[in-house]
């Protein structure tokens, strides 16, 4: 009897402590500083390209769309010459399939660039692209959340701009107010 009465006392106790913890808010991990190092897709057309960059959350005094934003920053080296690329990222919108523009910029005569955005809406970061020319074009670059899924460049998550009042060092975010 006191063994089934210790089970049950465990049981519940396990139960408890599962319920505390869905009931906690949850951050996903693609909601604070996100770093990415792009690396060339396979058949790309700028086999010798690089870049990197971040996307940042930032909670807003609400914390719900379109309060709460996201800020990119990206710099590209080896690419084309006086070539227009975009930075393409999937998730936004809730359409987690599709691949969204956040950027556009053409490159000067050494083949660098960089662009910058502020936007709202990612459902999840797990995949964002360098592609050529609009964001229908051939990829050119990928960064890619290897905990979510393979591919080349990667992108990790540390720090924090989730609330309005976490304006410090680890907030790296463009445009940061």
């Amino acid at each position: 009897m006191m063994k089934t009465l210790t089970r049950t006392m465990t049981a519940i106790g396990i139960s408890a402590a599962a319920l505390a913890a869905l009931a906690m808010p949850a951050s996903a991990a693609h909601e604070s500083n996100n770093h990415l190092q792009f690396d060339p897709v396979a058949a790309s057309p700028s086999p010798s390209a690089s870049g990197a960059g971040t996307i940042n959350y930032i909670k807003g005094t609400s914390g719900a769309e379109p309060d709460t934003q996201w800020t990119s920053s990206f710099r590209f080296s080896g690419l084309d010459a006086e070539t227009t690329y975009t930075v393409v990222v999937r998730g936004r919108f809730a359409a987690a399939a599709a691949f969204s523009g956040i950027c556009t910029f053409t490159s000067n005569s050494s083949g660098s660039g960089s662009c910058s955005s502020r936007f709202t809406g990612l459902q999840r970061l797990a995949i964002a692209q360098l592609r050529l020319g609009s964001s229908a074009g051939a990829p050119v670059l990928q960064a890619t959340r290897q905990a979510v899924v393979s591919g080349p460049g990667s992108i990790t998550s540390a720090g924090g701009c989730r609330e309005p009042d976490q304006a410090g060092s680890t907030c790296v975010a463009p445009g940061r107010n």
